[in-house]
């Protein structure tokens, strides 16, 4: 508890830097673009924020469009902001630049006037495009609501076997994020600040393992815990309640106690324990199991899992939680008197049907990042390179003139090759597994069972 204690003190002091402007949450049909580069065309950190919403609101439909692309910039993004965003018809826009604005090759150790020059026009050239971005989804996409991102930072100080340090690079990303806070001064909008939590989080974790990062090895790009840790943020920011349910149940007296978010039936006491039956309205957060080491680190199951169950009225002793005739666990009398949190428990029923639920969402963003990908290198090869897209002989002369096949572009127009025949199959997987996690989410009823465990068992 102190390791999680003294990380959250410098994040809270990162996060009163930039306090949200008008959170709040989704509402049922609402439409919401996450426009941005590389990072958000992944799609994890929306994955996670929609995983979010599918289980703890499952009455409520909320859409969510992967508009990122990978190696955009602000200034790239008003090429495509009427097909990928406007035409969507969204009722909330969130806009993440940054990464790509910044230059980041012009940030090396010692820079001189001209590499200064370079990183000030950047700035200059980020906060023109930003504007104007910002100025024509107001106007053409009917004035949603905006969420301003601040950009996630490149971990300039990670200690890397690679020589793929930009010293100072974070630093212009700072100045971006001072941007993206004044924007959001004059707009009409929703702050949530990304950059100035994440980094004090690398460098206080970096005093104990200077090879510690929450971005990934290419200084660029978050992993997984990363991703859960902007999702924790951005859902944070919008006021996202911690609740999944509370149960609570006298045992000495074979009822019910005050519950919220759940039904609570059939208490019977019953051979020193008691049985009831609980139906939910919302299922456990679910998460990606290579993010978990960052509860360790951060308060995520306080703020947004918590599935409490308590038991008063137990004699003393331990006692094992049954659900549906499995056990989940055994604890003291008192622990169940005081409340259990059983969102994280992998051995309930909940906590499965969730996990399933990300997986279809999963399943999903998958596919929807291969739909993304090849439409973007479509348009890509159209205005960079001049190619019919429709010809196949003029693409495959495009691949070949590349003398370099491991180059990034070629590799793009290689996909693209292979699979852009696949592309409406993709959009059908999208809708497919889009309708199934929806399916799956409505909580059942649970048969509940808190029996005495003999001494020495």
């Amino acid at each position: 508890m102190k390791t999680k204690l003294s990380i959250v003190v410098p994040l809270l002091g990162a996060l009163s830097l930039c306090p949200a402007v008008g959170g709040e949450l989704f509402k049922d049909g609402e439409t919401v673009c996450l426009l941005g580069d590389s990072i958000t065309a992944r799609g994890a950190t929306q994955t996670i924020i929609s995983d979010y919403y599918l289980t703890r609101f499952p009455d409520r439909t909320v859409r969510f469009v992967n508009a990122g692309r990978s190696g955009d910039s602000a200034g790239g993004a008003l090429g495509r902001v009427q097909e990928d965003v406007i035409a969507k018809k969204p009722t909330s826009v969130s806009i993440m630049f940054g990464m790509n604005d910044v230059n980041r090759g012009s940030y090396i150790a010692n820079p001189d006037d001209a590499k200064k020059g370079q990183q000030q026009q950047a700035l200059d050239g980020y906060k023109a495009n930003m504007e104007k971005l910002v100025a024509r989804i107001r106007a053409e996409a009917g004035d949603p609501k905006l969420y301003f991102v601040t950009p996630s930072p490149f971990d300039q100080t990670v200690v890397l076997e690679k020589e793929n340090n930009q010293p100072g690079c974070n630093d212009g990303l700072g100045r971006c994020a001072g941007i993206v806070r004044e924007m959001a001064q004059n707009n009409p909008s929703t702050l949530v600040d990304f950059h100035a939590p994440m980094t004090a989080l690398n460098l206080e974790q970096q005093k104990k393992d200077p090879k510690w990062t929450i971005v990934g090895a290419d200084r660029v790009h978050p992993s997984a815990p990363g991703h859960l840790m902007m999702a924790w943020l951005f859902l944070k920011t919008q006021g996202a309640p911690s609740l999944v349910s509370k149960v609570t149940v006298d045992a000495a007296g074979g009822r019910t106690g005050n519950s919220v978010n759940a039904e609570v039936t059939g208490v019977e006491k019953k051979e020193g324990g008691v049985w009831f039956t609980v139906r939910e309205t919302a299922l456990p957060f679910p998460i990606d199991p290579a993010a978990k080491p960052l509860l360790e680190l951060l308060p995520i199951e306080k703020d947004l899992a918590e599935e409490t169950l308590a038991v008063t009225g137990l004699a003393d002793g331990n006692f094992e939680v049954r659900i549906d005739g499995a056990a989940v666990g055994r604890y003291g009398a008192a622990d169940l008197a005081r409340g259990i949190n059983l969102a994280f428990n992998e051995a309930t029923p909940q906590f499965k049907q969730a996990q399933a639920v990300r997986g279809h969402n999963e399943q999903r963003r998958n596919a929807e990042a291969q739909a993304c990908s090849l439409m973007n290198t479509r348009r890509w090869m159209q205005s960079r390179y001049k190619v019919n897209v429709d010809d196949p002989a003029a693409v495959q002369a495009h691949y070949d003139h590349f003398e370099d096949k491991k180059e990034y572009n070629a590799g793009m127009a290689l996909n693209y090759i292979k699979n852009w025949p696949r592309y409406e199959e993709l959009l059908k997987q999208v809708a497919e597994h889009e309708r199934n996690a929806q399916a799956g989410r409505a909580p059942v009823p649970h048969s509940y069972a808190v029996v005495p465990v003999a001494a020495g068992k």
